[in-house]
């Protein structure tokens, strides 16, 4: 055996050259006779299941849900005419005897009479050493016929050199490998027709996928192809939670049954002889080998839009939103829309009721198409009189924030209608702003010279509100923006526009920040002398920046020792928490601190980083799966006196492999003016020259919505406590889009499958709050309430078969953020709680197929998964003050 070992070792090449060959060093051409008929056996399949969720526990549901047919027949391939030098041939191709199967239900199998469209005409290419340059085919062919056909003739098509070909996948990279007794071709990075109707959500962080693997083998008889084979696998997903896709694989293969020598074979002298005689076609009429998609006309089994609205009045009126059964009929609304006249649009959204109207206008404006675009915009124009104008306003505003997938002609509307919604409201003008750079950010990567772009940014430049160019960039989030925001900060001389612009820069890259940049920042943070005299807030963002940079060491032990400063004592607690959290999740910022510590340029003792104040920053997380993780944050910015500077809960998404977050959803409080309320010894605000005001900021997806003030003065302070409402009531209700796919899927064997998927949530944001001056102490609750759905579809269309799958996922997400504040003592008491409600995941799975000439046949599964609630726990200092407070 050791002897066996060493001469392998020692004669390597001997050894490996048995089983693998280079294109040099053996050659698989071969040929065709013009006086023989090559009989070959023709089988193709395809096979589609469905995957709820990825990792060790995939989905198995009984077989028939699953969409899966095969093909058979006899093919027939011979040469009608060969060039002088015999290397050029038209070959013709013929199917007989076809039969279909359906495997998951065998009963349901169509004799070669349904698929006649199959075998009734030949079809003829044009083959040179292994190319095939074009194919024809009789003008009475329909296009199924013609795909499947197509995919015979790719089979015979292989060049043996590793650069490009081109058939029914598009063009494709390839690479061959050459065996002792077969031939192996992969083929990578296919890029077939692009369709209108194929598309997805622009700029949005968990999107989809779409794996794809193909390969052919073939095996030779001398100079005759023996048996040839090809193999697809494509695996289409929504990257969600739960990844939700399907695996679609398919199969094409010819064997070699005999060869039949037939003398009495007609021979032309041209090709247009042979075309003209066989297909009654000129050589003009060729086709390209990409196959082509099938149309899916709506037929008797398309529902009747009037009809689901009358039906599902209840799922669409304003009352439901918040659960699954909304962002369900949610869903399925924009699927029927985008089928949908302008005339038909129209007229449903004027005979709608005042109850589902909303509804309908977000549904409108999700499907993205221009009938239902002009059908809520001139609703809208002729609303301008109504008493529920602003609502409506409002809610096309909210819509298209959100929209997946918005277009130019949606931002040249909304930017033409800008001044007309500026004078109804100033609420409505920051809302336009804010939608409209929502669109800009998802439009810019389709097209960076879009002439409604540039309207944008002519916009911004002629706005004399800086705080709503601000606003708008915050959603923008282009670098191309970036200099207005450092103009303002650089100035910071208004308290207000700096903090938004600050703001907005949180959403831009701070690792690409210039040195100047760098320099502004550090100055403000560090109040250096000639700087305007900045409040606790802007100072924070100033930090936060700082750190989400590359910053060096000198900067950060400038940070540390800013945060151990006792004469900041609040926002040094809050600094020292935000670097130790940052460092638990980023490797070189806790290498730096490390170095910092170990190299003594820091002195620290326990009683200088231990935990002393309200002021507090941290992350945990929510929820982990597969590939990433939901976390939470919770930020609280106190004041010297201990009143509240800034409050912040923010949800976020991160893959375990990359550093970017994206938010989910984060609501905050900023406040001013508030140290008199809770002190009673009389000392001196941080800034006394500040008013007493607050406000709440939502951000959702992303994507920030309008503030609202909660208030402004004593006076409003005042009507804030009394009117607060003891019963939660509702803030925020929405249906939004968040994920918009269609693709076509092109196999080697001439079929066309077409994957869409779309998921919404359905949202409402409700809260209480009650407020008593006299035992100076307080109650709040936030709940958010999501329905949350997705739907994901899988077909083949073809003229004898159309098979496919529906899933749907949807589920309830219940969410409350309680806040106990007792400030009858000092320090101030702070309890914060957060509880998710039981909840349940409901799958629901459709198959279904329908043959030409026979029934049609549908199957549905469905399956409940339960999940228990769970209280979610903060810091120990937090849990102790919601023990003191609530033993009180």
């Amino acid at each position: 055996m050791m002897f066996i070992i060493l001469f392998c070792l020692l004669f390597s090449f001997v050894c490996s050259s048995t089983t693998e060959k280079t294109n040099g060093t053996i050659d698989r051409s071969y040929g065709f006779q013009t006086n023989v008929d090559y009989i070959y056996h023709y089988a193709t399949d395809i096979h589609i299941d469905h995957k709820i969720w990825a990792g060790p526990e995939e989905s198995h549901i009984h077989r028939n849900s699953d969409a899966a047919f095969h093909l058979y027949a006899r093919l027939n391939v011979s040469s009608v005419w060969r060039s002088a030098n015999g290397e050029q041939h038209l070959l013709k191709i013929e199917l007989k005897d076809a039969r279909f199967l359906n495997r998951t239900n065998s009963h349901s199998m169509i004799d070669c009479l349904a698929l006649s469209t199959l075998t009734r005409y030949p079809a003829t290419f044009l083959w040179e050493q292994g190319i095939v340059s074009s194919s024809y085919f009789n003008e009475n062919d329909n296009l199924a016929a013609i795909n499947l056909k197509k995919g015979i003739m790719s089979l015979f098509q292989y060049k043996q050199d590793n650069a490009s070909e081109i058939d029914t996948l598009g063009k494709c990279k390839t690479e061959y490998r050459i065996y002792e007794d077969r031939l192996v071709k992969d083929k990578i990075d296919c890029s077939n027709v692009k369709y209108n109707d194929e598309y997805s959500s622009t700029k949005q962080a968990l999107n989809y996928s779409i794996d794809f693997q193909s390969t052919c083998v073939y095996t030779f008889d001398n100079s005759t192809l023996k048996t040839g084979s090809c193999s697809d696998m494509a695996f289409p997903r929504l990257i969600i939670p739960e990844v939700a896709g399907f695996r679609i694989m398919s199969r094409l293969s010819v064997d070699l049954i005999e060869k039949l020598d037939n003398d009495k074979h007609q021979l032309f002298s041209s090709i247009d002889a042979a075309l003209k005689s066989i297909l009654s076609i000129t050589s003009e009429q060729y086709h390209p080998l990409e196959t082509e998609k099938q149309i899916h006309p709506c037929d008797e089994y398309c529902e009747k839009f009037d009809v689901f609205i009358q039906d599902h009045q209840k799922q669409l009126t304003r009352s439901v939103v918040g659960d699954r059964h909304a962002s369900n009929t949610f869903l399925h609304l924009i699927a029927l829309t985008r089928r949908q006249s302008e005339v038909t649009l129209s007229k449903i959204l004027d005979k709608a009721s005042n109850s589902i109207r909303s509804t309908i206008i977000e549904a409108f404006v999700s499907a993205q198409t221009p009938a239902s675009l002009n059908a809520v915009l001139k609703y809208l124009d002729n609303a301008m009189n109504s008493k529920n104008k602003f609502d409506l306003i409002e809610i096309f505003l909210i819509t298209t924030t959100f929209a997946p997938r918005p277009s130019d002609f949606l931002l040249e509307k909304v930017l033409e209608r800008l001044p007309k919604f500026a004078t109804i409201d100033n609420q409505l003008e920051q809302s336009t702003y804010l939608a409209l750079g929502a669109i800009v950010h998802r439009l810019y990567d389709l097209n960076k010279k879009s002439s409604s772009i540039e309207k944008y940014t002519t916009l911004l430049g002629n706005t004399k509100k800086k705080s709503l160019v601000y606003l708008s960039l915050y959603n923008a989030k282009l670098e191309m923006y970036e200099s207005i925001l450092i103009d303002e900060i650089r100035r910071c001389n208004d308290t207000n526009l700096c903090w938004l612009a600050l703001n907005a820069l949180t959403q831009y890259e701070p690792e690409r920040f210039s040195s100047e940049m760098i320099t502004i920042l550090r100055s403000i943070y560090h109040e250096q002398k000639g700087r305007p005299k900045t409040n606790l807030q802007i100072r924070q963002l100033c930090g936060q920046l700082l750190l989400r940079t590359d910053i060096s060491l000198g900067d950060l032990v400038n940070l540390m020792l800013s945060a151990l400063d006792k004469t900041n004592h609040q926002l040094g607690v809050y600094m020292w928490r935000l670097i130790s959290t940052m460092a638990e999740n980023d490797e070189l910022l806790f290498r730096k601190i490390k170095y910092i510590y170990d190299g003594g340029l820091i002195e620290l003792t326990y009683d200088q980083i231990a935990y002393k104040g309200q002021s507090d920053y941290y992350r945990r997380p929510f929820l982990q799966t597969f590939g990433f993780g939901v976390y939470y944050t919770i930020s609280q910015l106190m004041s010297r006196l201990g009143a509240l500077r800034e409050s912040d809960f923010d949800f976020h998404i991160q893959q375990y492999e990359k550093k970017d977050k994206f938010n989910l959803l984060s609501f905050g409080v900023s406040a001013s003016g508030l140290e008199s309320y809770v002190s009673d010894d009389g000392k001196a605000s941080d800034t006394p020259d500040e008013n007493l005001q607050a406000d709440l900021r939502v951000t959702l997806l992303n994507m920030q919505l309008r503030p609202v003030v909660l208030f402004n003065g004593v006076t409003g302070l005042m009507s804030a406590v009394w009117s607060a409402p003891s019963e939660l009531t509702s803030a925020f209700k929405s249906n939004i889009m968040v994920h918009d796919l269609s693709r076509y899927i092109h196999l080697h064997n001439g079929l066309v499958v077409h994957y869409e998927a779309q998921s919404a949530a359905s949202l409402d944001l409700s809260g209480m709050a009650a407020v008593s001056l006299w035992n100076k102490n307080s109650h709040s609750v936030i709940r958010v309430s999501s329905g949350l759905s997705v739907r994901s579809h899988v077909d083949v269309l073809n003229d004898f078969v159309v098979t496919g799958i529906n899933v749907t996922i949807s589920t309830n997400a219940v969410v409350d953020y309680t806040t106990d504040v007792d400030y009858a003592d000092t320090p101030i008491k702070v309890c914060m709680q957060m509880t998710v409600q039981p909840t349940e995941i409901y799958d629901n799975v459709e198959n279904f197929y329908s043959l030409k000439r026979t029934k049609a046949f549908r199957w549905f599964g469905n399956r409940t998964r339960h999940f228990l609630g769970h209280d979610y726990t903060f810091t120990q200092k937090n849990n102790a003050m919601c023990r003191e407070i609530h033993v009180l």
